[in-house]
């Protein structure tokens, strides 16, 4: 047996100890939360009922309306449970899967084993948290945080997301290559046995995060970003989450068209603190997606006459688009998108003599840290060209005005 012990580096007025244990995997697997506090700062912590199985513990707990909440005791307590770590991706095929766990390997997210919904705890109340994971004779782990100097790896989640275990967590007989890039440390990790790129992709981040995380990286650059990778039966994709990436072993590192799925999703975790509202998700969507194609041009990796042609392509791909208002962009939304933000683009460099770019726009909203619609869009462009921008005017956006 492995043990893994990730432990907050300060006391608090709530230490929370969570604990998962991959020895035991078919099909559910024993977790469990242990809360040490003085005077009953947590009050409640809520779980998603349709994945805790058969909770039991101290303090009072109810299962009503696909809930699972838990009153732990003034001083502390434990709750424990199982919970399933393999997930077939919802409408895909039978070999399709964001989360996996077998004999061999696991990948799934922090948040598959502890689904919190909520906390409610007293004003002013701090929490840290630890994560101890017991793995079978050979195994290691990879999570999204970095070990401190005492060795143990805090749980230190981007913004003011709740300290508790979110992002992608590889388990198994792990190959894992590391890199610093742009002052941050990068780790891909995947199955040994497996063929993954692990040092062209370096290579590939290497290029082109100097393009990106000085204009991306908010308010507070991350220090380290862990991509996972795995082959079947994962899903055939590629998906982001807090400091960490998944990224599908058979994913090549730049496709046909030019683009890239990793760059593409290390735009993502650099926009974490950018929030969107729920129905425009064709912003998100859209600035990773011509963000990631402008730093392989802006790197020399591909070639301005090849970047040209990749955005005539998503200008055709999207011209039928009737609406961009969704909560999940499609690849003809996306499409659109990118060339409104290349629009832009232009218009902002053209305007400013090279001086001002969509990457400007990004980096005011990330220091503004407001919500980030269509309105504040044209509010922060307009401030940059003293006039409304072209590119984001009525009739341009399709689905709004």
């Amino acid at each position: 047996m492995a043990l893994v012990l990730l432990t907050p580096a300060h006391a608090s007025d709530i230490e929370a100890r969570f604990e998962l244990d991959l020895r035991t995997h078919r099909p559910l697997v024993p977790a469990q939360l242990q809360i040490t506090q003085s005077r009953g700062q947590l009050r409640e912590l809520v779980l998603d009922g349709a994945r805790v199985v058969q909770p039991a513990g101290d303090g009072q707990i109810f299962v009503e309306d696909g809930r699972v909440r838990w009153r732990p005791p003034p001083r502390g307590g434990t709750l424990r449970y199982q919970v399933p770590l393999t997930h077939q991706r919802k409408g895909k095929s039978a070999d399709s899967y964001d989360a996996w766990l077998d004999d061999r390997f696991g990948v799934f997210r922090g948040e598959d084993a502890f689904p919190i919904q909520s906390w409610r705890r007293t004003r002013g109340s701090t929490l840290t948290s630890e994560l101890s994971v017991a793995l079978p004779k050979g195994w290691s782990v990879i999570t999204p945080y970095l070990q401190d100097s005492q060795g143990h790896l805090p749980i230190r989640n981007p913004g003011t997301r709740m300290a508790r275990p979110l992002g992608w967590i590889a388990a198994g007989e792990l190959g894992t290559r590391r890199d610093v890039i742009e002052g941050v440390e990068i780790t891909v990790t995947a199955p040994r046995g497996l063929h993954m790129e692990r040092i062209a992709m370096l290579g590939l981040l290497r290029w082109t995060l100097p393009e990106i995380v000085p204009m991306l990286a908010g308010k507070s650059r991350p220090r380290y970003i862990s991509i996972v990778s795995a082959g079947a039966p994962m899903w055939l994709g590629a998906l982001s989450a807090p400091n960490s990436i998944f990224v599908h072993a058979n994913r090549p590192l730049i496709s046909e068209n030019g683009t890239s799925t990793i760059v593409h999703e290390m735009v993502h975790v650099l926009l974490t603190e950018l929030d969107t509202p729920r129905d425009q998700d064709w912003i998100d969507e859209g600035l990773a997606e011509y963000l990631a194609l402008r730093a392989l041009k802006d790197s020399g990796t591909i070639s301005t006459p090849r970047f040209e042609a990749s955005v005539a392509k998503f200008r055709s791909w999207g011209s039928s688009v009737r609406s961009l208002r969704t909560a999940s962009a499609t690849g003809p939304v996306t499409a659109r998108a990118v060339t409104i933000f290349h629009n832009l683009d232009t218009e902002l460099r053209q305007a400013t003599g090279g001086q001002q770019t969509v990457g400007s726009v990004v980096r005011n909203l990330l220091q503004a840290g407001e919500l980030t619609d269509l309105a504040t869009l044209r509010t922060v462009t307009r401030g940059i060209l003293k006039h409304p921008a072209r590119a984001l005017s009525a009739g341009q956006v399709p689905g709004f005005d």
